[in-house]
């Protein structure tokens, strides 16, 4: 399994198994996982039961919304990293993992299928996140980010392409595009 399929499944059994916490789902998430984990030895299934009890509690006590949800946020990376480091060692429990995954999907109200993804580019760099979808990222040879080529059968771009330079140069204060560095959408 390539890394970024298996950080992309091991994000959807976190999601999955965290979002199963606090609601009626969570017993039958909770035996599944407590079986995935045993199964490789990774800890005793008493360590992980006590792990994953712990944090349903944390998000249990927390008040519904804001503050479960601050708490959800945090835990997805922790067990995001642990599914990971299952899967790298055992990569012949994708198939469990994926049917987890589907099954407390399955089981999960719409309500708590939902989730806020927060995201920060600092220092120049470049952000690109998706949620519940695909995203494919082409970069030019020299790097850039080529504009989309949304011509009508013309060639012409319209007024719209116009109006979006125009807004541009006016938020720099006329300084117009700096360097020649065009490029659409993310943040830089």
């Amino acid at each position: 399994m390539l890394a970024e399929e298996l950080a992309a499944l091991a994000g959807a059994g976190a999601t999955a198994l965290i979002g199963a916490m606090a609601t009626d789902v969570w017993q039958g998430a909770r035996s599944r996982a407590v079986r995935l984990f045993g199964r490789g030895g990774e800890a005793p299934d008493s360590a992980i039961e006590a792990r994953l009890d712990e944090d349903a509690a944390l998000v249990g006590g927390a008040e519904p919304g804001g503050e479960a949800d601050e708490i959800r946020a945090e835990l997805m990376p922790v067990w995001r990293r642990r599914l990971i480091l299952l899967l790298e060692r055992h990569p012949e429990y994708e198939a469990d993992l994926r049917a987890l995954v589907d099954s407390v999907r399955g089981e999960l109200p719409d309500g708590r299928q939902v989730w806020t993804q927060q995201n920060t580019a600092r220092d120049h760099g470049t952000l690109f996140a998706v949620q519940g979808g695909n995203l494919h990222y082409h970069p030019a040879a020299d790097g850039r980010v080529p504009p989309p080529d949304d011509r009508d059968d013309r060639g012409d771009r319209g007024d719209r392409d116009a109006q979006a330079a125009q807004d541009t140069q006016d938020a720099r204060g006329g300084q117009g595009d700096r360097g020649g560095r065009g490029g659409t959408g993310g943040a830089r």
